[in-house]
């Protein structure tokens, strides 16, 4: 099974999903020209290889600094993919971060925790302590 890594630009974040290291995390702004073409093989890694992942304890982490609506969507899609293998008996724990500045990436994650059916853990950063 083959990590997926993409690195960030300006505007797409970056994804790191590594089987190998157990770490998976999408982070930093997302506002793309092509919200599909960004998230596209995100989508598909999952849909291949999740399956694989039983026997582990999973933990996914979001650590967005911005998300246009776009974003938003397929970030709830994804989540939605870990909601559906959850339900299959793989160990998934989703932990959004956020900075305790930032009420809207706060309310986000609020949201996506009340929606989805998959364990979604709040996490408030303060930065203003570096």
């Amino acid at each position: 099974m083959e990590a997926l890594i993409i690195e960030a630009t300006p505007k797409t974040p970056r994804i790191v999903f590594d089987p190998v290291e157990n770490y998976f995390e999408i982070s930093g702004r997302s506002l793309p020209e092509n919200v599909v073409k960004t998230y596209d093989p995100v989508i598909k890694w999952l849909e291949k290889n999740l399956g694989n992942l039983k026997n582990r304890n999973i933990e996914f982490n979001f650590k967005m600094d911005y998300l246009n609506s776009a974003s938003a969507k397929m970030i709830s899609l994804i989540l939605t993919k870990l909601e559906e293998f959850y339900k299959t008996g793989v160990q998934v724990e989703v932990h959004w971060y956020y900075n305790t500045d930032d009420d809207d990436i706060q309310s986000e994650g609020e949201i996506y925790a009340m929606l989805k059916k998959v364990p979604i853990k709040l996490i408030g950063v303060d930065d203003s302590q570096d």
